[in-house]
Formats: C-alpha cells, structure tokens, sequence
C-alpha cells in the first residue's frame, strides 16, 4: 500500500519558500518499547517548491546499523540496503560505517562481533527486532522506501548498547513542518523549528490533503486526522507510541 500525502501552497508561499531557502521536512511516526532511547530521523526534505506537493511512502522496510554518532542536527549515515554482501566496516577509527538490511514486521537483525549481520525470523513480536549480541555501541533503527525515488531513508534513530534489544515498527503518522537549516534526509531532529501539522492516516485513507499558507500556517480543513503543533514541540515524544 501507497501512503500519499500532498501539501497545497498558494502563489505568494512557492515564491517565499524559493526566494527563503526553506526545507519542507517529513518525518514518519514509529512504535517501539525503547522511547528513552528514540530520536526522530528526517525521512523525506523538499528544497524546491511548485504550487504542489505530493510525498509518496511504502511500508517496505530495512534495518541498519551505523557507527555514526547520534547527535542533534547532524546526519546517520546509511547506506542503501543489501541483501547478499556483509557489511560494510570501517577501515580505521575515524571512519563511519553502515549497513542496511531489506527485513519485513516479524524478522530480526543480528548483530554480532566484527560487523557480522543476518536477517531471520527469531522474533515473536510483531516489530522489527534489533538485537545487539556485539560488544559494540551502533546507532539502529529502521527505514522506509521513498515512492518518490525509490530509495530507503531511516524514520528514527536508537543507541544501541551491546547485548541491547530494540524493538521498533512503523506507526501511521506523518509530521510535517519547515527548516532553513539545510536538513538532508537521516538527519537527527528532536525539536520542530517551526509550526507542523500531524497527519494521521488509517487503513481505509491512505491518502490526505493538507495546505501551507506563509501567512495563515497549516491547514487540513477542520479535519480531525490534521492536528498543528507550534514552533519547539517535542518531536521524540511525538513521534513515538
């Protein structure tokens, strides 16, 4: 299933938003029993503006390991997912490292000493189950595929220490809301640096309409799935449950 979510602008807006440089920001909501160690990644930034938007998801997802530091406004690094190679390891200890993993709702990754990783079904729960049998500290989580470029890009971020189990699965919801700090998609972001809007989507509506005024904010037309949330909301509890 395609999740579609389209923001409207007027006139005036597109030509703020261009001449201003702002990033539109979509972050995608995530389930986990590890909310103190949660940080919302940035899934989707749009730099350039049309009268119209339309941002496209699919519930396909992966599980990464990253050696990146987990630090507020700055990027994980996750590379693209693999299904055959082993992962890829750092060459020296100033070096970053990653690994991605294609894996469904059900399945676990292990991760054991010297990088090693494999995808199975050892989990009982219904979430992804990120389980840390190595020595090492990695920053873990999930990612979603992108329908708009077909690419995997991470919902949320956790520390994971060794022998440490995380557990996370996508949630329905989508917060939006603008930057003019240059974000890029996997960016560690834990406060709104603007007004947003949460979407919330259902089974039966996969596909919602909202509207960005520059000087009336967000709309969804008095609809109850469109809830705004002021500048400085608190995105780690926000976007997890």
């Amino acid at each position: 299933m395609t999740n579609r979510l389209i923001i409207n602008f007027s006139q005036e807006t597109v030509e703020v938003l261009n001449k201003g440089n702002y990033s539109l920001c979509c972050f995608l909501a995530s389930r986990s029993r590890n909310v103190s160690q949660f940080r919302p990644l940035c899934w989707s930034v749009t730099k350039n503006f049309l009268r119209s938007v339309m941002i496209e998801w699919e519930y396909r997802l992966s599980a990464y390991a990253s050696t990146s530091e987990i630090i507020e406004n700055q990027t994980i690094y996750i590379p693209q997912p693999e299904t055959d190679r082993l992962m890829s390891r750092s060459t020296s200890r100033s070096s970053i490292g990653g690994t991605n993993y294609k894996i469904e709702l059900k399945q676990r990754l292990l991760i054991q000493d010297f990088g090693a990783m494999s995808v199975d079904t050892n989990n009982d729960n219904s979430t992804v189950l990120i389980q840390n049998d190595s020595g090492t500290v990695y920053a873990t989580g999930i990612c979603i595929y992108s329908s708009n470029d077909g690419q995997y890009y991470g919902s949320c971020t956790f520390k994971t220490f060794g022998k440490q189990n995380i557990e996370v699965a996508p949630d329905n919801k989508a917060f939006l809301m603008f930057s003019d700090n240059n974000p890029q998609n996997n960016t560690v972001m834990l406060i709104s640096q603007s007004p947003g809007i949460l979407v919330d989507f259902d089974l039966m509506n996969d596909s919602r309409i909202v509207t960005f005024d520059v000087d009336k904010g967000w709309s969804s037309n008095e609809e109850a799935w469109g809830k705004q949330y002021p500048a400085g909301t608190n995105l780690q509890a926000l976007l997890i449950s």
